[in-house]
């Protein structure tokens, strides 16, 4: 791992330079850096992935975040996968939505802990409906404890032309602790 400062933002970087560039957006990285290392280690090296995991605290921080992800992959910078728990899965979802309007691709997006009632912290507003898929970008969301929410939304993507997966809870292992 290294820790580097990208443009007045904190991020750790995990796993090979080479490898495809994951960007990890967890909430927990302020309260419990060392768990989410963790997490972040044992992604890069179970997955063979470059963990990209930034220090934030709000929407602009998540914006710049990217643009460290893509700017420092050694591969094509829409190749770039976001997981993002919580409020930072539906930002990760709405980033999806909009990535076209902000110029850029991704690979896939990942919500964990979404549910109803969860703000997009980039543009503080509720997820809008997903609209027809401008790009072939692939759409999880973990089935957690909004399972009726993450069933809709799911079926919300796929209806809009995504490829949108639900993915059972029992199956999703990326946790900070195996207790959640």
């Amino acid at each position: 791992m290294r820790d580097q400062q990208a443009a007045g933002l904190q991020v750790a970087v995990h796993g090979h330079p080479n490898a495809d560039t994951l960007l990890l957006w967890h909430p927990a990285v302020a309260s419990d850096p060392e768990a989410v290392s963790a997490l972040a280690s044992r992604i890069a090296t179970r997955s063979g992935l470059r963990v990209v995991v930034p220090t934030w605290t709000d929407g602009h921080d998540l914006l710049r975040s990217v643009r460290y992800a893509r700017e420092s992959a050694v591969h094509p910078p829409d190749q770039v996968s976001v997981v993002g728990y919580g409020a930072a899965g539906i930002a990760a979802l709405s980033l999806a939505q909009h990535q076209r309007r902000l110029g850029i691709g991704l690979s896939r997006v990942t919500c964990v802990d979404g549910a109803a009632g969860l703000d997009d912290p980039i543009s503080g507003r509720p997820l809008a409906e997903p609209g027809p898929a401008p790009v072939a970008t692939e759409v999880d969301v973990v089935d957690t404890a909004g399972a009726d929410w993450a069933r809709a939304t799911v079926e919300a993507w796929r209806a809009a032309g995504w490829a949108a997966s639900l993915v059972p809870a029992d199956q999703f292992t990326w946790r900070v602790s195996p207790s959640q």
